[in-house]
């Protein structure tokens, strides 16, 4: 699909007469089906649809070799030709109406379930890039992530997050990486596209799929946290699919599972998502609330939804040594934790300034690249080899917690 937005319609609208609007229309479609020819081969033109007022869709074919680039050099050579026309014939008139076109390309791939909703998702990405939305090249990156969430190429790590007090590994985060080598590496990169892209929950199964193998594959049976959004967290779905990875890795339990809710994405109703939480906590599971004390969000967040858990968001944690205003904060949210009865647990922590500071206030839980980095999950014997490193650093800290 090639969407042709006429970028200046309204001020058009506001300054000229319904009448001259209308013959403006009348032009454009005219001139449009006159110079299609020149970029298409009749065999290959689908269709012409006007959306709305402003907008035209041409749905042509695209035949195998054709890039997405080659189809946006012809929609451009398009838009063009179609201006230079339209202004000419403006000259010879009565009336100079300047008409700028922008444009978005969006190719619809041949598995397609249903015609009609697939049109409609093609209109709604080249909108959306004909007006600077989403990225010129997002068809290709949908396509890309489809193939991703398609044979799972994805990969999962772990941070261990340590208790202070015992020296043992209290549970672990699971973080994600997309494909080496490729845009879609990092996690924001993977999961903000796959929101644009509408496959985010998608793109999330995978990720608890893949971990709920991990988990059990390597007898993981500290308590583990799974990043989930809002979005996800909603999906009628969502349930059902982690009881399914229960009864599939029996050795995992639903009261190891802990689905941090990350603010990447804004809740929307508060009251809405507890009902949802309730349904899960039945279950067996639990929550944490991430990024506590890093706005206003987060802090809604605990107070609206009562989690099991806060992580405290490195923004705090940073040079928390040096910074009496952080720790001041750091004792408030400890606070409000005491309130809820839930736990804390420090992240971010890169300093062994920043783990004494965390120790003096007694925070019994910490995460960061001090203690250890994101890694693969090892087997077992080699994660007793990891812990007992890390058994060796935290052993000063104990040492010189107040009593």
């Amino acid at each position: 699909m090639i969407l042709l937005h006429l970028e200046n319609y309204h001020h058009l609208f506001a300054s000229a007469s319904y009448e001259s609007i209308v013959a403006l229309q009348q032009r454009i479609r005219h001139t449009l089906l006159t110079i299609l020819p020149t970029y298409f081969r009749p065999s290959d033109l689908i269709g012409v649809k006007r959306c709305g007022e402003e907008e035209y869709g041409l749905f042509v074919k695209v035949n195998p070799g054709t890039g997405y680039d080659e189809l946006q050099r012809k929609s451009l050579l398009l838009l063009r030709e179609l201006e230079r026309r339209l202004h000419l014939q403006a000259q010879v008139g009565t009336r100079s109406e300047q008409v700028n076109f922008v444009a978005g390309c969006y190719v619809i791939g041949p598995d397609i379930e249903n015609t009609a909703a697939a049109v409609q998702s093609a209109y709604h990405y080249a909108r959306s890039i004909a007006t600077k939305k989403l990225p010129a090249h997002f068809s290709e990156a949908r396509d890309q992530l489809l193939q991703i969430v398609k044979h799972e190429n994805i990969s999962v790590l772990a941070q261990p997050i340590m208790n202070l007090s015992s020296g043992e590994i209290f549970g672990w985060e699971i973080l994600t990486r997309g494909p080496l080598n490729t845009p879609f590496h990092t996690p924001a990169e993977l999961f903000d596209l796959a929101y644009q892209a509408d496959l985010l929950s998608k793109m999330e199964f995978v990720v608890i799929k893949k971990a709920f193998r991990e988990i059990s594959e390597r007898c993981i049976r500290e308590q583990v946290f799974l990043n989930v959004t809002p979005v996800s967290l909603g999906h009628p779905l969502f349930l059902n699919h982690l009881l399914d990875m229960l009864r599939l890795y029996p050795g995992v339990k639903a009261s190891q599972i802990v689905l941090e809710i990350t603010e990447r994405h804004a809740i929307r109703d508060f009251e809405h998502l507890g009902a949802i939480m309730k349904a899960f906590r039945a279950h067996g599971f639990r929550f944490a609330v991430d990024d506590a004390g890093a706005g206003y969000s987060s802090l809604q967040s605990i107070s609206e939804l009562i989690p099991d858990m806060i992580k405290i968001d490195r923004s705090v944690i940073s040079n928390i040594d040096q910074m009496s205003v952080k720790q001041s904060l750091l004792k408030a949210l400890l606070h409000v934790a005491e309130h809820i009865n839930c736990e804390v647990i420090a992240e971010g922590v890169e300093r062994e300034e920043e783990a004494n500071t965390l120790v003096d206030m007694r925070v019994n839980m910490v995460q960061g690249f001090y203690f250890a980095r994101p890694q693969p999950l090892v087997p077992d014997q080699e994660r007793v080899q990891q812990l007992k490193l890390m058994q060796e650093k935290l052993e000063h800290h104990r040492r010189v917690r107040p009593a």
